[in-house]
């Protein structure tokens, strides 16, 4: 399976968020900042079908920021995937789909955090002459954010399953 930078975005669009709030005025303790962003993405599939597929959608990214008393920065946010695509050989249709929450991640400032986000998307072939034709991808994300703020990121793919 092929990866553009689009999976990229959504984490690129919440770690400037997070750089945003590190470097501007001390937010009171209990107060929340609410993040809502839709993104556009094009990317294209190898598909379990044996075909690449053109697919495009939207990501709808929801966060909330808190801080607590001790200074640590908590964020939660939940990200859905919805996209349309078209294989390029059949002319088949499919919906690629995935949803990833998490209840809270933590960052003290000033110190190094490394996030890890596991999560599956789901190419879903419509009109299916046979089983085992869609495709499950299993991500892993990881971001780092040192303790001068400069971010980095990076997302692997574990596997890819046949179902």
């Amino acid at each position: 399976m092929k990866l553009s930078g689009s999976w990229l975005r959504w984490l690129r669009s919440i770690l400037l968020v997070l750089v945003t709030l590190f470097s501007s005025a001390p937010m009171p303790v209990s107060a929340a900042t609410e993040y809502s962003q839709t993104i556009q993405f094009s990317d294209d599939f190898d598909s379990c079908s044996g075909e690449r597929v053109l697919v495009t959608g939207t990501q709808h990214i929801v966060g909330r920021f808190t801080k607590d008393a001790a200074g640590r920065l908590h964020f939660g946010f939940t990200r859905n995937t919805w996209g349309t695509g078209i294989g390029q050989i059949s002319g088949d249709k499919y919906i690629l789909t995935d949803a990833v929450a998490r209840a809270s991640l933590e960052f003290v400032l000033g110190a190094v955090a490394t996030l890890t986000e596991q999560y599956n998307s789901r190419l879903i072939h419509q009109g299916e002459e046979w089983s085992n034709d869609d495709t499950i991808v299993h991500f892993v994300s990881r971001i780092t954010i040192t303790e001068d703020g400069l971010v980095t990121s990076a997302v692997e793919i574990e596997s890819v399953a046949c179902q």
